[in-house]
């Protein structure tokens, strides 16, 4: 559905705020993943709701390239380079500054610590951040991808969509189980992730709009997403204890559970959600937490850091409602602070 205001598509505002609060979720319920017996009934519980929120970043990267996909009209390497990648870029190192400052802060008046510990600590920043140059990746392939599939009936598509399946979905599934080495080395010797990896959620998003799927394949479609998702938290719980130690490969963006789910929501909400009427109103609060996302994605982690250091985490109460708890209060928090951000000249424009 459109919004009559700015012809915004509504339902991709919404599917792009469940992927940034799955983003936080997944971090609320991996604060103590690492810590806590995986026996315990509180690392079932962190390991379920980890488990089910891998599918953010799959979702915005699927998103990503929809819209830009579906644009019609060559890329204009200029306006590309200076809308898009140059704020990106400029968000990295920004973001990546402060991190690194606010970390290294705890090194004033230490003995031993130079300019150089400073700036690699800066550099390295913080983990999440890792989808930026990602991104930025993309974005410079964005005129050969967009050439591609301009030109690329359904059948090209899906062959490269099918590689995509079978050479890095399959192989990372087929990797989970551990299986002999020798297995392991035939499966490693097909290494197809410059050519697939995020570009092939890109280009996946692109088809599943240019190509809505059938009523009839829809259902099955949802019934994999589900089915994916329980297998993600049972494999991944099977995965630990077999390997004595937290796995988290079950629910990797290139595991087939995590990819199923993501296809599943992408279906759900062009299908379903994008009927619903949400009023002039409720079109403007969307927008607005849409508009937020990126921020929210860049700041919620130093949130739900300093949240921990006050003693406000995921465990002050039963997980069971404290990892959600604390994803929709850090959410919250990291939205009223990014509302006020975008709205300062400059800052707003190129850090959130």
């Amino acid at each position: 559905m459109l919004s009559k205001e700015n012809g915004r598509k509504v339902h991709i505002d919404l599917l792009r705020i469940l992927a940034c609060f799955s983003v936080i979720l997944l971090h609320s319920a991996s604060q103590y993943w690492y810590d806590i017996p995986i026996t315990s009934p509180r690392w079932l519980v962190c390991n379920s709701y980890d488990a089910v929120s891998r599918f953010g970043v799959p979702i915005f990267v699927m998103i990503s390239g929809m819209l830009f996909l579906s644009r019609e009209g060559e890329i204009n390497l200029k306006r590309l380079y200076r809308n898009n990648i140059l704020r990106l870029a400029v968000a990295y190192w920004v973001w990546s500054a402060l991190y690194g400052l606010w970390d290294s802060r705890v090194w004033l008046g230490a003995e031993g610590v130079n300019w150089k510990d400073y700036a690699a600590e800066i550099i390295y920043s913080r983990y999440h951040l890792w989808f930026i140059p990602m991104m930025i990746g993309i974005y410079m392939l964005l005129p050969v991808i967009k050439t591609f599939t301009d030109h690329a009936g359904k059948k090209c598509l899906e062959y490269f969509l099918v590689l995509f399946l079978v050479m890095q979905i399959g192989v990372n599934t087929i990797l989970i189980i551990n299986p002999p080495q020798l297995v392991q080395t035939v499966l490693q010797l097909v290494d197809v992730e410059m050519a697939c990896s995020y570009v092939a959620y890109f280009i996946l998003g692109y088809y599943l709009y240019r190509y809505p799927v059938s009523e009839k394949k829809e259902k099955y479609i949802y019934l994999l997403g589900i089915l994916g998702a329980v297998l993600a938290v049972v494999v991944s719980a099977w995965a630990s204890w077999r390997n004595n130690g937290p796995s988290a490969a079950a629910f990797d963006s290139y595991s087939v559970f995590t990819f199923a789910v993501s296809v599943a929501l992408f279906v759900f909400f062009q299908k379903k959600v994008s009927g619903l009427q949400w009023g002039t109103a409720g079109n403007k609060v969307i927008e607005e937490f849409s508009a937020n996302t990126f921020g929210v994605y860049l700041l919620h982690l130093w949130v739900m850091e300093y949240l921990q250091g006050k003693g406000i985490d995921s465990m002050c109460i039963d997980s069971v409602i404290g990892i959600p708890l604390l994803a929709v209060v850090c959410f919250l928090v990291c939205n009223v602070a990014i509302a006020i951000l975008r709205r300062i000249p400059l800052i707003g424009k190129y850090i959130c």
